[in-house]
């Protein structure tokens, strides 16, 4: 894993530029940036009620994690789907299928910004999380979050790293 401090930077930079340019010509959502927006302490990082998490490797591992409190869903929800015709029981697939497309489609997109080109880059389908879950931090983890918010509501853009400490539900693997 690449732990070049200048690297892990670019990457939230371009994570950040890439999501409030999204939200602004996509969603006509304004984000501003929180520097303490996130509800992050020195050994926990705490997940809001949506949480969208894909797998970065190559040059590069880290989890990136867009963690979202539910007005912000309710506001990308209804701005995404517009007059579709959603039946209320696919209503919650629906809600988190939105929400990992868009952060599939963020993340896809600064992907270019810090491919190295020499490597190659992956990313993981996006795994989408609907209750709230702490990821503790462990030794010789990067942890690295960012706040963003609009009018709807707060989201955090997380790093977490290396991947190799966790599996697909967050829990570590020993």
């Amino acid at each position: 894993m690449a732990t070049d401090e200048s690297l892990i930077t670019d990457v939230m930079g371009s994570l950040l530029r890439r999501t409030i340019h999204y939200f602004d010509a996509e969603l006509g959502m304004p984000l501003a940036e929180l520097s303490n927006g996130c509800k992050c302490t020195p050994d926990s990082l705490f997940l809001y009620d949506m949480t969208a998490i894909i797998g970065v490797g190559g040059n590069i591992n880290f989890l990136v994690a867009f963690s979202f409190e539910s007005g912000l869903v309710d506001a990308i929800y209804s701005r995404t789907i517009d007059d579709l015709d959603v039946p209320a029981e696919e209503e919650q697939l629906y809600r988190e299928s939105v929400v990992a497309e868009i952060v599939n489609i963020i993340v896809g997109n600064s992907t270019a910004d810090y491919q190295l080109q020499d490597n190659n880059i992956s990313i993981t389908p996006p795994i989408v999380l609907s209750m709230a879950k702490r990821i503790h931090r462990t030794k010789g983890a990067v942890f690295i979050c960012r706040g963003l918010k609009t009018e709807f509501g707060h989201m955090c853009i997380d790093l977490v790293g290396p991947s190799e400490l966790f599996d697909s539900n967050l829990d570590y693997v020993r």
